[in-house]
């Protein structure tokens, strides 16, 4: 997610963007804006080129993206200079970016017109306003509302991936442009993959293996699910703080709901889409309209929820929190805080509902037996994980390491580590298609589907 801090520094200032405005935003800020190139910010906003770009940031009163992105950086610079961080010297915040010594002095002075020494001297808040007012200059109409500019649904924004003829009872990789991340089977046939980098959802044919397609949603969209019925999907588009609905038949955006704060994972239980923002807060919304049914104040962002298999009890991870929440799923209430250390991620409720496994980025995973709310197991092999599943039969859990490149199978009766699944790149979410397979998505571009319990993958 974008640091809360600066993205909130600038939208204050800038209070009549767009969606896609805050899309640019948000997306310049996570990568302390140097995403690299014009046209790799078009990929993640889901336009076709840098023309099309410019006419947007015409549209919402903000510079070129030249300027725009080193504001950005000198804002990322500014703050973290008066957090202390190098004694405020811009040679040693620059290392963090990163960038040459002398290209952040050219860009400090290239954006502001003023040399560093001159901007700490200022201060952020007048700097700020220097800010404002090139913005203001730079834009049509500020206080006027402004045209969505929105790749249709149904384009294909993203290249597709030709499958190669793929024998199930092996191991199948594939690749797919854009960071796959979030996925969610529907049967054993068919997926939806988000690309966070591609502002779309894959289509992808399981039965094939194959993609077969691209939904465009918006700008970075991180999670995906299904309703019971599976003729409806949601997403989190993330950096247009919405919930995307799409017909899940024709693959097409029937509608949207605003949701501020940057949604990422969601679930669907008892009619009720429940969702966590970066605002720190749990949401109940109803998803026929998207209307607010309720809401809690969490201690933490939290990027992973479950289900209790009653579908009464919700589990809620914060991460930072070092814990995980059990919420009354009708009243919104907390019931339960079980307070296990480290960074708690993926969540797991054994199918009898008397285990809940927890991921911990940290340190080992977790086991809590629900009944006495105690920490009943570790399993040390499994240190570091974020993503966590647990197969259909309820005998294998898949942890997914993102920063070793790495997925771990454990057994659960035993609670040993089977072997590791040695993916590469960033592994992202871990699904299941039917009973047989395992899909592991991975953001450095590609998806790996294997048999179940199997500890190969195809080679990159």
């Amino acid at each position: 997610m974008p640091p809360l801090a600066l993205s909130s520094l600038l939208q204050s200032e800038l209070p009549w963007l767009s969606s896609d405005g805050r899309a640019v935003l948000h997306s310049l800020v996570c990568s302390n804006g140097r995403v690299g190139s014009a046209q790799a910010l078009c990929r993640q906003l889901g336009l076709r080129n840098r023309f099309q770009l410019n006419r947007l940031l015409r549209r919402e009163g903000l510079p070129s993206y030249e300027e725009l992105s080193g504001w950005v950086c000198v804002f990322y610079w500014m703050l973290e200079a008066d957090a202390g961080v190098g004694r405020g010297a811009l040679l040693a915040l620059a290392r963090q970016t990163p960038m040459e010594t002398a290209s952040s002095y050219r860009l400090v002075r290239r954006v502001t017109s003023h040399s560093w020494k001159d901007l700490r001297r200022a201060g952020t808040a007048r700097v700020l306003r220097w800010f404002r007012e090139r913005v203001h200059l730079a834009g049509d109409r500020p206080g006027a509302p402004r045209p969505v500019a929105r790749a249709s649904a149904g384009t294909n924004g993203t290249p597709t991936a030709a499958g190669q003829r793929w024998v199930k009872s092996r191991s199948h990789r594939v690749t797919l442009d854009g960071g796959p991340y979030g996925i969610a089977v529907r049967g054993d046939d068919f997926a939806y993959v988000t690309l966070g980098h591609g502002a779309s959802l894959a289509h992808l044919d399981l039965a094939k293996g194959c993609i077969t397609g691209v939904t465009s949603v918006g700008c970075t969209p991180t999670c995906v699910r299904f309703d019971e019925s599976g003729h409806r999907a949601y997403v989190t588009v993330q950096y247009c703080d919405a919930i995307a609905v799409l017909d899940a038949v024709q693959h097409t955006a029937v509608r949207s709901f605003p949701l501020s704060g940057q949604p990422f994972p969601l679930l669907i239980a008892r009619n009720t889409l429940f969702v966590t923002t970066n605002t720190d807060r749990l949401w109940a919304l109803n998803p026929e309209n998207g209307r607010v049914m309720g809401s809690l104040p969490l201690p933490a962002t939290s990027h992973h929820l479950a289900l209790h298999p009653d579908g009464d009890r919700l589990y809620v991870a914060t991460r930072a929190g070092g814990s995980v929440l059990e919420v009354d799923a009708i009243r919104m209430r907390v019931l339960r805080t079980f307070a296990l250390g480290g960074w708690t991620q993926g969540l797991v409720v054994s199918p009898d509902g008397t285990l809940l496994y927890v991921a911990n980025e940290q340190h080992q995973l977790d086991v809590v037996h629900l009944s006495s709310g105690r920490r009943v197991a570790t399993v040390d092999d499994e240190r570091g994980a974020v993503a966590l599943a647990l197969s259909p039969d309820g005998r294998l859990l898949y942890t997914g390491h993102a920063r070793e490149g790495t997925v771990g199978v454990i057994d659960t009766a035993s609670l040993t580590h089977q072997g590791t699944l040695v993916t590469g790149g960033r592994p992202g979410q871990i699904a299941f298609a039917g009973a047989g397979h395992a899909v592991i998505t991975n953001e450095a571009g590609w998806i790996d589907i294997l048999p179940l319990g199997k500890l190969e993958v195809v080679a990159a």
